[in-house]
């Protein structure tokens, strides 16, 4: 998909081989037409908005929020160029702002616990601000980029010394309430005028903890489920805290639509989003944006050795920034290949919606009805609003 920017399947074959409960979810159309053939897609519309339609989106894709410091620069502004190319968008992590990225338009700035290198200027850069309050990998302990990682140009951007670990606090020190999240959502807002949106690691109460954020005036929640990536997490955390996002969404879109509060909202499902079948199940189960992270990356060259902390990534995505680097990687290849993800898996998602019999993302969203469940607990069947197969 990244080399030719052509859709490659309809279904997603890798599916069948899963114990994962989204892979456990069939559209009822793959039922009746379980091979139908790889064409261009006709008109589907795959347009959508975000923040109470304040953010204008061709798709709806949001490229997960990677920092410049995780990754080596080249990627961030890979990203970033192919969210303005594409019209889409996607987040620049925290950490400041590379200076390229800051040209860039389709971006979100985020305001995590430390706030390195955040200032007024940064918070005015792009179309929102996200407030991070957790992630799918690591719920609520915060965030670590490894001081091997922090070298003079990601000193300069995050304002830290040269060398020493970039550890972000697990909450927030002026964020003790659901009232101070208000607080700093609405001085946010007042301070930029652009949208402010939530990010939290999808755990037990995710319903309430998005009916509080709706409430407190924010435009939206980014929800990052289990098995979201990052490169340093501890793996005691990482494998045993954080619920699904496929849980998550129906609850969620559930929970807000019974208070009144979703119509406006958006709803993003991050965490695992492995192909646009897994876009079209999750906007089906009531999201309005599906975040990937992982899978552009992979665009780019990632070989997945899973060593992303030690900075010395082979595909040189995710390497320490040296001054004078051996290898770097290809701007310009970079963001094709990306370019290429994009539309590529957006055709896929015109597909899958031109075999469900729906024409636009709108009439999509929250198609419970559209699924059936395999092999799946009633009770797991009964929580997400699916029918048994």
């Amino acid at each position: 998909m990244a080399r030719w920017g052509e859709p490659v399947s309809v279904w997603d074959g890798a599916k069948h081989f899963s114990k994962r409960l989204l892979d456990r979810l069939r559209f009822k159309a793959e039922l009746d037409n379980p091979s139908p053939p790889v064409r261009k897609p006709s008109d589907i519309d795959t347009s959508t908005t975000m923040a109470y339609d304040a953010i204008e989106m061709a798709s709806p894709i949001y490229l997960g929020d990677m920092s410049f410091g995780a990754l080596s620069g080249v990627p961030n502004v890979a990203l970033a160029r192919a969210a303005d190319l594409t019209e889409i968008v996607t987040g620049t992590g925290e950490g400041g702002l590379h200076p390229e990225v800051r040209k860039c338009k389709r971006i979100t700035v985020q305001w995590a616990s430390a706030r390195f290198g955040v200032d007024i200027d940064v918070l005015n850069t792009g179309l929102g601000i996200v407030i991070k309050i957790g992630q799918g990998a690591k719920p609520g302990i915060g965030g670590h980029l490894p001081g091997v990682k922090v070298t003079k140009p990601i000193s300069e951007t995050r304002r830290i010394p040269v060398g020493l670990d970039a550890i972000s606090p697990a909450p927030h020190h002026d964020i003790y309430s659901i009232e101070d999240l208000g607080q700093r959502i609405m001085a946010l807002k007042e301070a930029t005028g652009k949208p402010v949106f939530v990010k939290v690691g999808v755990t037990n109460y995710i319903a309430y903890i998005a009916s509080g954020v709706a409430r407190m005036g924010a435009d939206g929640i980014i929800m990052d489920g289990h098995g979201a990536g990052t490169g340093a997490s501890p793996l005691v955390v990482r494998n045993n805290i954080g619920l699904p996002i496929e849980i998550a969404v129906p609850v969620v879109d559930e929970t807000l639509r019974r208070e009144g509060l979703r119509d406006g909202f958006t709803v993003v499902a991050a965490g695992r989003v492995s192909s646009a079948e897994d876009s079209a199940k999750l906007i089906a189960l009531g999201a309005d944006v599906v975040s990937l992270g992982t899978a552009p990356l992979i665009a780019m060259g990632c070989v997945m050795v899973h060593k992303c902390h030690l900075g010395f990534c082979p595909a040189v995505i995710t390497n320490k920034i040296e001054e004078n680097p051996v290898k770097v990687l290809s701007l310009e290849t970079a963001t094709r290949w990306v370019v290429n993800m994009v539309r590529g898996w957006t055709s896929e998602l015109k597909l899958i919606m031109e075999e469900v019999g729906v024409s636009s993302v709108r009439e999509l969203r929250g198609r419970r009805d559209l699924l059936k469940g395999f092999g799946v607990e009633a009770e797991d069947l009964r929580l997400i609003g699916v029918e048994a197969f």
